[in-house]
Parts: C-alpha cells; sequence; structure tokens
C-alpha cells in the first residue's frame, strides 16, 4: 500500500496561514518588547499560539 504524499490545496493553505501568523506573530512581539507596549506583545503571543496550534491540530 502506497500512500500519496503529495499535498493537496487545502495542506499548502493551511501550511501558508501558520507561517504566515508565525511571521507576523514574531515581529509584533518584538516591538512589544522593545516599546514596552503590554498589548502588541500580547497581540504577538496569540498570534505564535495560533500557529502554534494550527500545526499541532491539522496534521495532513
Amino acid at each position: 500500500m502506497s500512500r500519496n504524499s503529495t499535498r493537496t490545496p487545502a495542506d499548502r493553505r493551511m501550511r501558508r496561514m501558520s507561517l504566515s501568523l508565525a511571521a507576523a506573530g514574531l515581529p509584533v512581539c518584538v516591538l512589544g518588547v522593545v516599546y514596552d507596549a503590554m498589548w502588541l506583545l500580547g497581540v504577538g503571543a496569540w498570534l505564535l499560539i495560533a500557529a502554534v496550534l494550527i500545526e499541532l491540530v491539522y496534521r495532513p
């Protein structure tokens, strides 16, 4: 039994969403630390949490 190892468009879309959330969350976290703004740090943290959750839950 061979399994088809190609990714579907939905798989690529979810991977791209996860990477874009992580790419957006990291600079926001850094800006929150630099400007000492707790709300920016919180927003960045939630973006990173969402990216990690998508990677953990949606495994093709």
